[in-house]
């Protein structure tokens, strides 16, 4: 099992924060400079966020603020060194700061320590909302990859910790903001000397943090460039070198967006969670959402904004991740330089107007907050988890790794996730091969490891499409195969329901004349309307093997319509839940609304906390199977098998689980 830690620096004393990104009201990008400061616009700003219960800030002390410095030359452009911008005065200390800047920082930091507000300081804020904010004596240079550019970088990430250490409001730092949109990097190893030259620089300097990435769009693919997607942030890299992880999960994130149904969907509540499970399966550090938000009312109105954090909130909660960070603090209506005059994106994404008035996103933060202060246990103990679902690092796995958490949490399931090739197969009864898509999407040594597993007892659902190959196949599954490249459409029952899917490549599938290994023949459970295999099972020494004739995950996180949102009719989920009583899966609470999301979480008292969020947008009464006694509930209702839960909200209740459970 992946070993994963945190600070309570960062998730403080209930185990989960809550916050926003910060830039001042009033002066926003250009707020630490001494023309645009003003103690009081930011007093008043930390007042109202606290208020609507903002513990945790991300901040951003601007490089060219901070480090305000311009070559000098000599005869025939030879530089000979710096000058302080705007003056003649020459700079020698490799770690200096512009003295005004730092003493308005910490005056910064006392006054949001007195309000009882953390922070996480973004470091190397050299890209911001869609514009470069760097020194003048690093305009030109390649940022990513020039070793003059590191040397700077590294400089500056160190002199800024010396200064700051002593800052008991400090609970994090990171390497910066987005770092990876400074340029465009030239390799992976420079990426690795790019994240240990800024990472080591913090480390010199105060060994007592954590160090968090600040970035994303990282990938699971490390092992080489012939698929096509490839790019050379790894989260192995991150995982080896940082202490969190801070994916960026907004709607339109690629490869997949969200962003095929409302902000407040099934889809969007699951959005963030499922990014950080990914995110702490292969690099083996915690992740949580460190920036999130609709972007906007071109994306909804501020009410649905609202809606969806209130759920993805609890589902970050729910689901044991240490924060979430909304952007941003205030809108940025105000502000009339680049990139907030020609930009509209960037304009009008805070929780609170330009203005402090609150928006409903305030109201929720500020709701959810106190609710989780009014729990009597803090923090929430650990998710029972009822198998394990492996994530390839051969290719990117994005895709199949949310279809799976959605599918999962549709069927009532919790998987955990882990790297097939960093890590240690974990014991489990049940497993989840999803969406393989290639001959090298898992590794011989991964395959025949799970089949060991079967062989021993367990239950291993494999799902294959896109012309996908594993050595071995039909003495394992006992199923022959013929593949050729063309498109399908894939109509079956299952379970009781019509159900449909598509793949890119034909897959035929049919028993083979022998059985396979193990001496049972395979079973054919579903055929589509050519006749050919869609679901097979299989003995193999005392476990199962479960097989699904396309690529499950891959097509419900990329294109399945009405399988995860909308009117759920075309029940997908239900080939998950099949496979969990396959394996012999027992949860505490049944349900039968996929847009119901369960987690329970066991106490030292015997008890189990069970988590309930409702990702309808409508109050709505759940009919729900509990395997024992309710005691408790909190922010819902339970009496005779109805659980009663408000719009895109949560409830817990305390469970006396059954003698037998």
């Amino acid at each position: 099992m992946n070993s994963v830690s945190l600070p309570d620096s960062v998730a403080g004393p209930h185990g989960f924060a809550v916050g926003c990104n910060y830039w001042g009201s009033k002066s926003g990008i250009r707020m630490w400079r001494a023309d645009e400061w003003d103690a009081s616009s930011i007093a008043a700003d930390l007042d109202a966020l606290a208020a609507h219960g903002v513990e945790l800030l991300r901040v951003f002390p601007t490089w060219r603020d901070f480090q305000p410095l311009s070559r000098y030359f000599g005869y025939a452009g030879i530089p000979l060194g710096f000058v302080q911008d705007g003056t003649d005065r020459r700079i020698v200390d490799p770690l200096w700061l512009e003295p005004g800047a730092v003493a308005r920082f910490r005056d910064f930091a006392a006054m949001a320590e007195a309000r009882g507000i953390r922070l996480m300081v973004s470091l190397v804020t050299g890209w911001m909302s869609g514009r470069l904010f760097v020194p003048r004596m690093v305009e030109g240079l390649d940022l990513l990859n020039d070793p003059a550019a590191l040397m700077w970088e590294g400089r500056f990430a160190r002199a800024f910790v010396r200064a700051m250490r002593d800052l008991t409001a400090i609970a994090a730092w990171d390497l910066g903001n987005e770092f990876n949109c400074m340029g465009k990097i030239a390799s992976a190893e420079q990426a690795w000397l790019w994240i240990h030259t800024v990472a080591s620089a913090v480390r010199l300097e105060d060994q007592t943090r954590p160090v968090a990435s600040g970035m994303q769009d990282l990938t699971t693919n490390v092992f080489g460039p012939q698929y096509e997607k490839r790019r050379d942030w790894s989260l192995q890299m991150h995982g080896e070198l940082l202490d969190i992880l801070t994916p960026h999960p907004y709607p339109v994130s690629a490869p997949v967006p969200t962003s095929r149904g409302p902000f407040n969907s099934f889809r969007g509540a699951m959005h963030p969670v499922a990014m950080c499970l990914l995110q702490e399966a292969v690099s083996g550090k915690p992740a949580f959402p460190q920036e999130v938000g609709s972007l906007g009312p071109r994306t909804c109105p501020e009410r649905v904004a609202a809606a969806g954090m209130r759920q993805q909130l609890f589902a970050s909660w729910q689901h044991g991740l240490p924060a979430y960070l909304w952007w941003c603090a205030f809108d940025q209506t105000e502000l009339r330089y680049p990139p907030f005059d020609d930009n509209a994106m960037e304009r009008e994404l805070g929780i609170l107007g330009a203005d402090r008035a609150p928006k409903p996103q305030a109201l929720a933060l500020k709701a959810f907050r106190a609710f989780r202060d009014s729990l009597p246990f803090a923090p929430l103990p650990p998710r029972r988890t009822d198998g394990v679902c492996l994530v390839s690092e051969r290719e990117d796995f994005w895709p199949q790794i949310f279809g799976a958490s959605m599918l999962a949490k549709a069927a009532g399931l919790d998987l955990r996730f882990t790297g097939a090739d960093s890590f240690q197969l974990p014991d489990a009864g049940f497993y989840v091969l999803p969406s393989g898509t290639g001959v090298r999407t898992w590794s011989q040594e991964t395959w025949e490891a799970l089949l060991d597993r079967v062989r021993a007892g367990a239950t291993l659902l494999a799902t294959l499409g896109e012309g996908a190959g594993l050595s071995g196949w039909t003495a394992a599954t006992g199923l022959e195969r013929m593949t050729w490249k063309e498109s399908r459409q894939i109509d079956f029952a299952f379970e009781g329901a019509r159900l449909s899917a598509r793949d890119t490549s034909t897959t035929v599938m049919e028993p083979a004349p022998e059985g396979g290994d193990g001496g049972a023949a395979c079973e054919v459970l579903a055929r589509d309307a050519n006749g050919n295999v869609v679901v097979a099972r299989k003995r193999l020494g005392k476990g199962k093997i479960l097989v699904v004739n396309f690529a499950l995950e891959k097509f419900v996180a990329e294109s399945a319509p009405n399988a995860v949102d909308g009117d759920f009719t075309n029940e997908l989920c239900r080939i998950y839940a099949w496979a969990a009583r396959e394996a012999g899966v027992r949860r505490l609470v049944s349900k039968s609304d996929p847009r119901l999301v369960v987690t329970e979480h066991p106490t030292s008292d015997g008890a189990t906390l069970v988590c309930a969020l409702n990702t309808r947008p409508e109050k709505t009464e759940f009919d729900v199977d509990v395997a024992g006694r309710v005691s408790r509930v909190w922010n819902g209702a339970f009496a005779d098998g109805v659980l009663s839960i408000g719009p895109n909200d949560g409830c817990v209740f305390e469970v006396f689980p059954d003698r037998d459970q």
